[in-house]
């Protein structure tokens, strides 16, 4: 319409109807539009809400993480897990309970706000429902107690305790074993959030964590004090030689590197009866030695093998006076010494101690035995070669009196007999010369007879007090020219030897050093040596000396080519009194000759030895020490 033209009245009224209808549209849609505005609105505030308590939540839960992995003992882990627990889960009340997979017990190691008649509930609730000992749930949720079916049993008990909701969180640890739960409680019906549940199940998981950390470290430090204690017992057994100072010791190292409350050995005694040694056990408790093989100690003895006891009342062996002391849980293992199973170490824990023993446990109680079974044979040893050593000693010191008896004799008897022979061999020797005319030959013979007899008997009275003077060593020391003596002692045998048809020869080194000795003595070592040289040597032989030098020593030879020692007899010839007796080599003679040879030299710091051969001959070498011309 152009601007020139006028509108009509029903023009303009439909005009403003239709102005009229998009203002109240328009204002439909503002209205929708505030009110989506104010939507919006609650949705932000709801989300910043929530934003809020996850914000709450993740910093409670990190404030718990740090207090956890800083935490090193597990009384305190439990006290920190349970409070940051019942915090994220806006709960009243919480606990927290552990599994034990070698019994049916469940610890309560933290409770707060339940009574202890509602905990000794849970745990008898436990004992007796087979399902949770074979594992419990990972999570539960139950948002009201009174109408949830999943309470069954409890429900009674939580109503009288003011439980109106409860949700369990598994500690699980890095190898999915379940080992417990936390569970918090509210007094109020109030659905646990998904945000909560995620928030305890994480901090569960934490804690899970630092509780497998602690036990590490426990763990660690167990070992470490194991075996320092393991060390304690090695150095005890090994440097203590007394039975009853190592078994007392044995028990009580044992009991105390196991931590148990009370332990026991068992020795096994002349295989009929073991004897006991206790440690912690009450004294009223009867420990006589048991004959009886229908018990604990006897059956380890006897299969030498380890026994593990959860527990205790329940074994087929147990005895009633041990079980009113309480034992709830027993390792023991053998005492084992080579092939042989010496007696069995047993330790045990009591009640209220629910601690069960590891194969580690057992392992370390079996290392333990083998040790006290090495310690305990040792003692056996120490004691018998004490009680031998005891008696050789009160041998030897009867021996030494009795040998100083027997110089006593050798003395007595020498210096009497000395004085009568000398005076009945110049009374014989005076008749025989004044009276050899008018002697018939018999009477001769007899006066003969007497001289040699009487002789002899000089001759072993002499023999006797040189064996004494040997072994007292009551000698001259005076420096000697050895060829001189061997050069006098052949000067005295050249007669001999060519009325025996023997050919006696020398082989003596020169410029020798000299000797320091007694010359009579040690010519009668030579006296000896040679005589026998021509006793048994045939007519037509050869006795040869030969002497030399060995860096300082003197080696002087007497060798002959008689009949020989036989092999089986050389090493008894240099014995008091001993001769040959075989057919052939018997000659008459004391036997002290060649002992008193070996005695002489060995009386001058020298050595002698002997070599033979059956039909060709002997030989006696003599080892002496040389001595200096300056040295005294």
């Amino acid at each position: 319409m152009s601007t020139t033209e006028q509108s009509t009245p029903n023009e303009v009224q439909q005009e403003l109807a239709a102005l009229r209808q998009q203002l109240n549209e328009a204002q439909t849609h503002l209205a929708a539009y505030e009110k989506r505005v104010q939507q919006l609105e609650t949705e932000l505030a709801e989300k910043q809400s929530q934003t809020d308590v996850v914000t709450s939540q993740q910093q409670k839960i990190i404030g718990a993480t740090q207090a956890l992995l800083d935490i090193q003992s597990i009384e305190e882990l439990w006290s920190v897990l349970c409070t940051a627990a019942r915090q994220v889960m806006n709960s009243d009340r919480v606990a927290a309970y552990l599994v034990d997979a070698g019994s049916s017990n469940l610890q309560i190691p933290y409770a707060s706000g339940l009574s202890e008649t509602y905990l000794q509930f849970i745990r008898n609730h436990y004992r007796e429902t087979p399902a949770y000992q074979a594992g419990l749930p990972e999570t539960i949720v139950i948002d009201n107690v009174a109408t949830d079916p999943r309470t069954g049993p409890l429900q009674a008990m939580m109503q009288q305790e003011n439980i109106q909701a409860y949700a369990g969180l598994s500690l699980v640890t890095p190898d999915n074993t379940v080992v417990g739960m936390i569970v918090t409680y509210r007094d109020e019906v109030r659905p646990f959030t998904p945000e909560e549940v995620t928030a305890g199940e994480t901090l569960c998981h934490i804690g899970a964590i630092a509780l497998r950390n602690i036990k590490l470290l426990r763990e660690t430090k167990e070992n470490l004090r194991r075996e320092r204690r393991l060390s304690e017992i090695t150095y005890t057994l090994s440097s203590v030689l007394d039975l009853p100072t190592i078994l007392s010791s044995v028990v009580r190292l044992a009991t105390r590197l196991l931590n148990t409350d009370a332990g026991l050995l068992g020795l096994v005694v002349d295989e009929q009866f073991i004897t006991y040694y206790p440690y912690n056990i009450p004294s009223h408790v009867n420990l006589r030695p048991s004959t009886n093989k229908e018990n604990i100690a006897w059956k380890i003895v006897e299969k030498r093998d380890s026994l593990v006891l959860s527990d205790y009342a329940a074994y087929e062996l147990a005895k009633e006076k041990w079980v009113r002391v309480g034992i709830t849980a027993l390792a023991g293992s053998p005492i084992i010494a080579g092939d042989n199973c010496l007696g069995a170490l047993m330790v045990f824990n009591l009640r209220e101690n629910y601690q069960q023993f590891s194969d580690r446990d057992v392992a370390i109680l079996e290392s333990v035995g083998r040790q006290a079974g090495i310690a305990i044979q040792n003692a056996h040893l120490y004691a018998e070669t004490q009680q031998r050593a005891n008696a050789l000693a009160q041998t030897l010191k009867r021996q030494a009196e009795l040998d100083e008896l027997k110089n006593k004799f050798i003395h007595s008897v020498s210096h009497e007999l000395r004085a009568p022979l000398g005076i009945i061999f110049g009374h014989v020797e005076l008749l025989n010369q004044t009276l050899a005319d008018d002697l018939q030959p018999e009477q001769r013979q007899s006066m003969e007879i007497i001289l040699r007899r009487t002789r002899m008997l000089a001759n072993l009275v002499d023999d006797l007090t040189a064996l004494l003077a040997a072994q007292i060593q009551e000698f001259r020391r005076d420096k000697i020219l050895a060829a001189d003596l061997i050069y006098s002692m052949l000067a005295d045998y050249q007669i001999q030897a060519a009325e025996a048809n023997i050919t006696l020869q020398a082989d003596i080194a020169p410029q020798l050093p000299m000797i320091q000795g007694d010359m009579t003595h040690l010519r009668r070592v030579f006296d000896n040596l040679l005589s026998n040289a021509f006793k048994f040597t045939p007519a037509g032989g050869s006795v040869t000396i030969r002497m030399w030098a060995e860096e300082s020593d003197v080696i002087i030879a007497v060798s002959d080519t008689g009949s020989g020692i036989p092999a089986d007899k050389l090493k008894y010839i240099f014995e008091r009194f001993y001769q040959v007796e075989e057919k052939g080599y018997h000659r008459p003679g004391t036997g002290l000759g060649l002992a008193l040879v070996k005695e002489i030299v060995e009386a001058h710091r020298g050595h002698v030895s002997v070599t033979s051969k059956v039909g060709q001959g002997t030989t006696f070498e003599i080892t002496l020490p040389g001595v200096s011309g300056d040295e005294t």
